[in-house]
């Protein structure tokens, strides 16, 4: 994976704020209470999520699973264009 890459993508996930979350959320027409938007934050940023790392990446998916499975699909589908950074 291009170090570069890496870095920026670990760098937006980090400062995404819970606003961000939210908006971006409903823009896709995703209905995500500001609860879950916490818990998705807490889950994506402690400890910081380095997509390099795929033994966390998975588990984190499995836990959003887990957790949101109506907003599971939505929100895989937004991430998409990351998809093989996530896998």
């Amino acid at each position: 994976m291009n170090p570069v890459i890496r870095e920026l993508v670990n760098q937006q996930i980090r400062q995404l704020t819970l606003k961000e979350l939210i908006t971006k959320a409903r823009q896709e027409g995703i209905s995500l209470t500001v609860q879950e938007a916490r818990r998705i934050l807490s889950l994506l940023q402690q400890p910081p999520l380095d997509i390099a790392d795929k033994k966390r990446v998975r588990l984190l998916k499995e836990k959003l699973r887990e957790e949101f499975p109506h907003h599971y699909d939505a929100a895989m589908t937004l991430l998409k264009p990351y998809e093989h950074y996530l896998n």
